[in-house]
């Protein structure tokens, strides 16, 4: 009787371990902002402004085109398309850190992950991945 108590101790233990496991590693949100390739690569030697920290950056790719900042520790990459308007013409303005939708005035910050300060949107920017390599950025989804 005791093995087989032991038996389903340790198989709940490894149950409760692969249900954690398996939340814990989805890391992409699944954003409202249309799906767009994006897989293209930076020289930061180029873009003097991705040496300053909270200086953003814009180019060219996602859906309606994408911001690039330095925190100061790592990239971020954000599709500058207003996830609440989801309007090519609701494009992401930033003043600094902070990234202001024109039309519904939704505030991101840009410098931690896009997450709302304020206004009506119930999610962050959509985010693109970031690899360094050298003075190399690697922009993908």
């Amino acid at each position: 009787m005791n093995g087989i108590k032991h038996l389903l101790s340790r198989l709940s233990l490894f149950l409760v371990f692969m249900l954690a496991f398996s939340t814990a590693c989805k890391d992409d949100f699944n954003s409202s902002i249309p799906y767009v390739n994006v897989n293209f690569s930076i020289n930061t030697v180029n873009h003097n402004g991705l040496n300053t920290v909270g200086f953003p950056v814009f180019f060219n790719g996602g859906y309606g085109g994408i911001a690039i900042i330095n925190n100061g520790v790592s990239f971020y990459a954000y599709d500058i398309t207003c996830p609440y308007e989801i309007d090519l013409n609701c494009r992401i303005e930033a003043d600094g850190v902070i990234g202001t939708c024109p039309c519904c005035k939704t505030q991101y910050n840009l410098l931690d992950g896009g997450y709302v300060i304020s206004g009506p949107s119930p999610e962050p920017l959509k985010q693109y991945r970031v690899n360094v390599s050298g003075s190399r950025l690697y922009i993908t989804n």
